[in-house]
């Protein structure tokens, strides 16, 4: 069975604040991604790709993985 990583909205919202990144293109920035893809992985047009990812990790850790990130597998996921 394969799964997908979804963002977790609340978690990066938690994250975000306490890193003092409120706004889209600063926490581009900081993972080093365009703001546009921060845009698009946030309104759900796109998911989380392996950039966004492992910037989010090399910016936050990997303790925050489970804040920042969802695993949902395919049976749970509807537009798998």
């Amino acid at each position: 069975m394969l799964a997908s990583i979804e963002v977790n909205k609340p978690g990066l919202a938690k994250v975000r604040r306490l890193a003092g990144l409120g706004l889209d293109h600063e926490f581009a920035a900081r993972i080093s991604v365009d703001a546009t893809t921060v845009s698009r992985v946030l309104t759900g047009k796109s998911a989380p790709g392996a950039r966004f990812i492992a910037g989010c990790v090399e910016a936050f850790g990997a303790d925050c993985f489970t804040d920042l990130f969802v695993v949902v597998p395919d049976d749970e996921n509807p537009a798998a």
